[in-house]
C-alpha cells in the first residue's frame, strides 16, 4: 500500500507531480492533539481550538485538531511550509514552562513504523518519504498537571495554553485560520 501511495501521482500541465505538490500549500499547519477527556492532556486540542477561532483575513494557515498522530497526516504535513505540533507534557513540578523544540527527522535513518501512535519526527519523515516534502517543524509542549478523567483543565495549564496560543500566533498568523477536526 505504501508503494501505491508513493507512486500515486497526478498529471498536471507540468507533468507528473507528487500529490503534496498538487494540493494547495499552507504557510503554516498547526496540529493540536491529545486526549480532551483526560483533563490537562487535552491542552494541545484546547490550544488548537483557540487558534482556529482567531479571525483575521487572508490566512494561509490551517489548524487540524486530532486525538493522536496518525500516518494519514503525512499528506497534510507535506503540503505545508512549516508545521507546529501542539501537545501536553507531564509537568514534574509547579511552574513548568512551555517547551518549544525543533522537530528533526533523520531523513537518512530508518523510518519507524507508525502504528497506533505516531510522533512528530516520524510524521515529518513519512511526509518526506511519501511526498518528497520535509517542512520546518516545531513541537510546542504545554505543561500538564492532571490526567484524571474529565474535561477540566487546571488553572496552571490554562495559563500555559494562553501563552502557547500567543507564541504560536506570533509565528504562524498572517490572517484567519481554517480549523478542522480529524
Amino acid at each position: 500500500m505504501i508503494a501505491q501511495l508513493v507512486n500515486d501521482r497526478r498529471s498536471t500541465a507540468h507533468g507528473s507531480l507528487p500529490l503534496a505538490q498538487v494540493k494547495a500549500r499552507h504557510e503554516t499547519l498547526i496540529i493540536g492533539y491529545g486526549n480532551d477527556l483526560r483533563s490537562d492532556d487535552g491542552a494541545g486540542i484546547r490550544a488548537a481550538e483557540m487558534i482556529a477561532g482567531r479571525t483575521k483575513p487572508a490566512s494561509r494557515s490551517r489548524v487540524i485538531i486530532t486525538h493522536q498522530l496518525t500516518p494519514d497526516l503525512a499528506d497534510d504535513i507535506a503540503a505545508a511550509e512549516q508545521v507546529i505540533f501542539v501537545d501536553a507534557y507531564v509537568a514534574r513540578a509547579p511552574g513548568a514552562e512551555l517547551r518549544v523544540e525543533k522537530v528533526t527527522a533523520d531523513l537518512a535513518g530508518s523510518a519507524r513504523a507508525l502504528g497506533h501512535h505516531g510522533d512528530p519526527a516520524g510524521l515529518v519523515r513519512l511526509a518526506d518519504r511519501l511526498f518528497g516534502a520535509s517542512p520546518e517543524a516545531w513541537l510546542v509542549g504545554i505543561p500538564a498537571y492532571s490526567f484524571a478523567a474529565g474535561e477540566t483543565i487546571t488553572p496552571e495549564t490554562s495559563q500555559m495554553i494562553a501563552e502557547a496560543v500567543a507564541l504560536i500566533g506570533e509565528r504562524a498568523f498572517s490572517g484567519k485560520t481554517k480549523g478542522e477536526r480529524k
